[in-house]
């Protein structure tokens, strides 16, 4: 993009979340709809850096409703988007299982999911290297989830998006956004040329930028629009902050290691969660697994620890689960971010005082799984004026000020 934009809605990041809403909006008939992002092809975006996953196995009504949406609709789209539905199957402690087993129980949109409830027992026998469960309460396997790529769905939602009209412009970093007195948005952006290498993106997205002088080799260009929606994942906060608004999410690294394992074919299953938090699945040859370090600060770091972070967060864990994961071989991983609200359930809605400003982030960990419905539900929202096919209302960031925040317990 090297020239002003005027436009009737701004969606600000091309993730999984804001193409969605891009798609959603487009085919609903907004007048025009651009889509800004300094990394369109997602080399740093969370959309990328994900472990794919797909679940309606929730705890919350309304985590459970947004993913049965997007897998009813992913399944019409599944060879295009690598949507497999090989399952989830999720180990619980003997001190987690009751508390897990009455959630999923009590959760009525869980009941035509055909998940099944197994004894520590029925855990080997289903799959017979995982034969260390002395200390699990019991498990579950819900057919119906599963693995797709994240990539391939982000581009179906950006497909379908240009074919009714909607621009996605890349290279794109608004560092300030204004409401005027007549409710037009006015944003000041930098606009840099398309062949930037990975640091310099990087370089952008990790070290806070001052709003003055123009950085070198950027251009100043000015956006206008009647609408706005924050879908800038991890980056949410600093986009909120350039419209001298306040953000209660932060970003936080996630890592993930892929490893060889010759005594173990994961190749015919989906998703596997163990009772330590370590989560894994077939990735083409090898395996993928990640976890999430409880005291991991804040921040915008995407440095992968290798050896150190396989050998202590992932390898010593999966060996306590089975004897066929004693010889592993790491192989290769990466770090991503998470946006993660204090609540750890995703933001959607009209951001409070002001009724043209939207938002739809800090789903982190359930992007892949819930982008279709959130996009969706808000694109209802800014179009027809409410929600329509779910009423996402909970979701809204002013809960955090009135208190009514979301439960979920089951989180990885």
């Amino acid at each position: 993009m090297t020239h002003n934009i005027d436009t009737e809605v701004l969606v600000v990041g091309a993730g999984l979340l804001g193409s969605s809403t891009a798609m959603h909006l487009a085919s609903m008939g907004a007048r025009s709809v651009d889509i800004v992002d300094l990394d369109l092809e997602g080399i740093f975006s969370s959309s990328e850096l994900n472990a794919g996953g797909v679940r309606a196995t929730w705890a919350s009504p309304i985590n459970a409703q947004l993913s049965r949406v997007s897998i009813d609709y992913y399944e019409k789209i599944a060879a295009e988007i690598g949507f497999r539905q090989k399952g989830y199957f999720w180990m619980y402690s003997k001190e987690a299982w009751p508390n897990a087993h009455a959630l999923l129980k009590e959760n009525k949109d869980l009941d035509s999911l055909r998940i099944e409830y197994l004894s520590p027992a029925e855990v080997t026998q289903r799959f017979s290297f995982l034969d260390k469960t002395d200390d699990l309460g019991g498990a579950t396997f819900s057919p119906k989830d599963g693995l797709l790529n994240a990539n391939l769905l982000k581009n179906h939602f950006r497909n379908r998006a240009r074919e009714n009209h909607a621009r996605f412009h890349n290279r794109v970093w608004i560092h300030r956004a204004e409401v005027s007195t007549d409710q037009t948005i006015e944003l000041c952006a930098w606009v840099w040329p398309e062949a930037m290498n990975p640091d310099e993106i990087k370089r952008i997205l990790t070290i806070e930028q001052s709003a003055g002088e123009c950085p070198r080799g950027a251009k100043a260009v000015k956006l206008r629009a009647q609408k706005i929606v924050n879908c800038s994942g991890a980056w949410a906060k600093r986009f909120a902050q350039s419209m001298g608004m306040r953000s209660v999410s932060q970003a936080v690294r996630r890592q993930v290691s892929v490893f060889e394992c010759k005594e173990v074919d994961l190749t015919s299953y989906g998703m596997f969660v163990d009772a330590s938090g370590v989560y894994f699945h077939p990735e083409a040859n090898y395996i993928l697994a990640g976890y999430a370090v409880p005291e991991e600060p804040e921040g915008y770091n995407f440095d992968y620890e290798g050896e150190s972070f396989f050998e202590q967060y992932i390898w010593a864990p999966l060996f306590n689960r089975s004897t066929k994961f004693e010889a592993l071989k790491h192989v290769t991983g990466w770090a991503g971010l998470y946006e993660v609200s204090p609540d750890r359930n995703g933001i959607v809605g009209r951001v409070a005082g002001f009724e043209n400003v939207f938002e739809a982030h800090s789903f982190s960990g359930r992007g892949a799984m819930q982008s279709y419905g959130a996009g969706l539900g808000l694109a209802e929202l800014i179009v027809k004026g409410k929600y329509r096919t779910l009423d996402l209302s909970a979701m809204s960031g002013s809960r955090f000020e009135s208190g009514n925040t979301l439960t979920e317990g089951m989180l990885i």
